[in-house]
């Protein structure tokens, strides 16, 4: 559920990481034309470009994890089709919206086990109203498909309703089997809840009729397959009438296989914010290269600066572009295997972590790798701009925002000599006192151990190698022998999902961005799901303490509860904690208005852009 970095903008694949990173619930109102120079122009066509590699490729709201992107989700689907609950706001934080949201705020009861939802009086883009049998669709597709969508984690939604009661065309009610936090319930549960057309979508055929087939689990399942299949024909997306019954502010023109995707303005979007443009044609590009080039020409009004080409970034400022980065929301790490028998009883001593977070300069790595405007991390939320806060309480807790083991090779080296290692800087360690004393190795650590492991890294990503090889040079200075490995960013993304009975041999790993990006459907920062006891997604690590400190910050309504949390996991270091960077430097043309801020949670709302003349 927690969307991955990944490769590109490749996000999460199925794992509900119950965490979120955002906001009060609050209204936010559309973008400020007062900054802009010249008049407003009425429609009009923008060109935006996709990173490499990162065209929509599926169609259908209820998508699998191998399509779970930012490019697909939020840049796509959601521009055709809106979940019940919005968030984000236009100055970049992840506040849940409710002006652009389908229903009013949530109404919680029965100790916080029931939440009942009254809907807005929102129509399709045919004239038919979004009832509750739209959303009772979704539910009904996700309860029979649940395993073949990306955002379902086993005991959470929807395994964890008990029931759900329609008591009329605009309200319905859930119960819950017990009872959570209603933060967590809205930000991390009720964020999925996804108005399906049922009177256009509930069919088993293209020459079928309509019925009420999801009713049924075998319905639901034959439904499922024919959209799954309609949606899997790329080449039909132009003719399909299927995708043009849409609730969001766009509906799609046309779709051009690795070429571009169009999406043209729904007149009849019932939202407060009507899109001003006419149209706006994403394009895909083969490389960084083919698309800066293209930015150099001016035949892009919003794309992106490669981190690869920053040092020239006036040249693009020069040709009327402002330069903005796109500040993310998330946590950035490298995982260690704890499994690996060699490495993995090193990295089970939290003071061999320690140590490897003492030989960790962050602050050069923001300088010298992402052009200045990353953050460091040292927990689950790292101090990006905006911070998340629900009704003014931070959702950050202070000192879990610090380093708890700063950048010291001194530090480092007194660590280790202080557990049983003979210090060697410039050369490799060796543990010289094997056992589990004081003042030993610890389990599993042999006599002449090394103090030396293998990082892996995506090739053919500048900012990560010029990380791992200031790691490199600054673990020497302590001893400590890092070998690095640059492989495919495929590789370094799967050698990330470590489960019990696989075999991983892989030592520790930094895929690109290889953190976890908060958003819908994360939006409460407790990560359940990356850091419980048999999560696949960082190699091992299991700490039943955590695990309990979880488990209180998604059933208490105090946030003091997720401080804990924070806390134990600022001080025990189950990650290698790593620069958080910008998601890319924005280059938007002066005279396109309305795309600042850029959202936090990657969310974009184009009905707010506008042309100047």
């Amino acid at each position: 559920m927690p969307r991955r970095f990944g490769v590109r903008a490749k996000l999460g694949v199925g794992v509900v990481v119950v965490a979120s990173l955002i906001a009060a619930c609050s209204n936010s109102s559309s973008p400020s034309s007062t900054s802009s120079s010249g008049a407003a122009q009425s429609g009009g066509n923008v060109t935006v470009a996709y990173l490499p590699g990162t065209q929509p490729v599926d169609i259908f709201p209820m998508f699998p994890p191998a399509d779970d992107t930012t490019q697909e989700i939020f840049w796509f689907v959601e521009q055709m089709w809106r979940p019940l609950y919005w968030f984000g706001n236009t100055s970049g934080g992840m506040t849940f919206n409710e002006s652009l949201s389908l229903a009013y705020p949530p109404v919680f009861s029965n100790g916080n086990k029931t939440v009942t939802i009254k809907m807005k009086n929102w129509k399709w883009s045919d004239g038919q109203p979004i009832t509750t049998r739209d959303v009772e669709f979704w539910i009904n597709m996700l309860k029979a498909n649940k395993q073949d969508y990306a955002n379902y984690v086993p005991g959470y939604l929807p395994d964890n309703i008990a029931s759900v009661s329609y008591t009329s065309s605009t309200t319905f009610s859930i119960t819950f089997k017990q009872a959570y936090s209603s933060n967590w319930l809205l930000y991390n549960q009720l964020c999925l809840l996804f108005p399906m057309p049922q009177h256009a979508w509930d069919k088993t055929s293209a020459t079928g009729k309509i019925g009420n087939y999801d009713e049924t689990t075998a319905g639901a399942k034959a439904v499922f397959a024919y959209l799954n299949s309609q949606a899997g024909k790329l080449s039909t997306y132009n003719s399909d009438p299927l995708w043009q019954v849409v609730d969001g502010p766009f509906h799609l023109q046309s779709y051009a296989p690795n070429s571009q995707v169009v999406l043209a303005a729904n007149k009849h979007y019932s939202g407060p914010d009507k899109p001003k443009l006419s149209t706006v044609t994403f394009l895909n590009f083969t490389s960084d290269t083919a698309e800066y080039n293209e930015l150099l020409s001016g035949n892009i009004d919003y794309g992106y600066i490669p981190f690869n080409d920053l040092s020239s970034k006036s040249r693009v400022a020069g040709n009327g572009y402002s330069i903005v980065p796109w500040s993310q929301a998330g946590m950035n790490y490298a995982t260690f295997n704890y499994t690996n028998p060699t490495t993995g009883p090193l990295f089970s001593q939290l003071y061999i972590r320690e140590a490897v977070q003492h030989i960790t300069d962050q602050n050069t790595m923001v300088k010298a790798a992402l052009g200045g405007a990353g953050v460091p991390t040292y927990g689950a939320v790292p101090n990006y701009t905006p911070q998340p806060e629900i009704n003014g309480t931070p959702l950050a807790d202070k000192s879990a925002n610090q380093a708890a083991y700063p950048f010291s090779i001194s530090s480092a080296i007194s660590v280790l000599k202080a557990h049983g290692w003979s210090v060697t800087p410039g050369g490799t360690d060796k543990c010289v006192k094997p056992g589990t004393g004081s003042g030993e190795c610890g389990a599993g650590i042999k006599l002449d151990q090394p103090f030396s492991f293998n990082l892996e890294y995506p090739t053919g990503v500048v900012q990560e190698a010029v990380e791992a090889q200031l790691l490199q040079g600054d673990a020497k200075k302590a001893g400590i022998t890092i070998s690095l490995s640059p492989v495919p960013d495929s590789v370094a993304f799967s050698r990330t999902v470590c489960t019990k009975g696989q075999s991983c041999p892989w030592q520790s790993v930094y895929a690109y961005l290889g953190g976890w990006q908060y958003g819908v459907p994360i939006n409460y920062p407790i990560g359940n799901v990356i850091f419980e006891c048999g999560g696949p997604y960082i190699g091992g690590y299991c700490s039943p303490t955590l695990d309990n400190l979880m488990v209180s910050a998604e059933k208490s309504e105090s946030i003091s509860a997720l401080y804990s949390y924070e806390k134990f996991l600022n001080t025990n270091n189950p990650v290698w904690w790593l620069p958080l960077q910008p998601y890319q430097f924005s280059a938007v043309k002066s005279n396109l208005k309305g795309t600042t801020g850029q959202n936090v949670g990657f969310w974009i709302t184009p009905e707010y852009w506008y042309l100047t003349k």
